[in-house]
């Protein structure tokens, strides 16, 4: 009996794209477009910074923490 033949498997962009083409991911089109829509692309890097600092560094105290938290907003 001879070997078995692999299965050609999918790349990575080709499983999000088949996803996005799929009825049951139409709403993650929709919470894209509105991201886009809210949140500039300098919004998001600064937010992105800021949460990468706050896990790299931390902060000393939990006051510091919790008026960063609240300052957020």
């Amino acid at each position: 009996m001879g070997a078995r033949k692999p299965r050609h498997r999918k790349g990575q962009g080709q499983i999000e794209d088949d996803l996005l083409k799929n009825a049951r991911c139409s709403g993650l089109r929709e919470q894209q477009r509105l991201q886009s829509l809210n949140h500039t692309p300098q919004q998001n890097a600064t937010d992105r910074e800021a949460c990468r600092r706050l896990v790299d560094d931390g902060y000393g105290t939990d006051a510091a923490f919790l008026t960063w938290l609240y300052g957020q907003k």
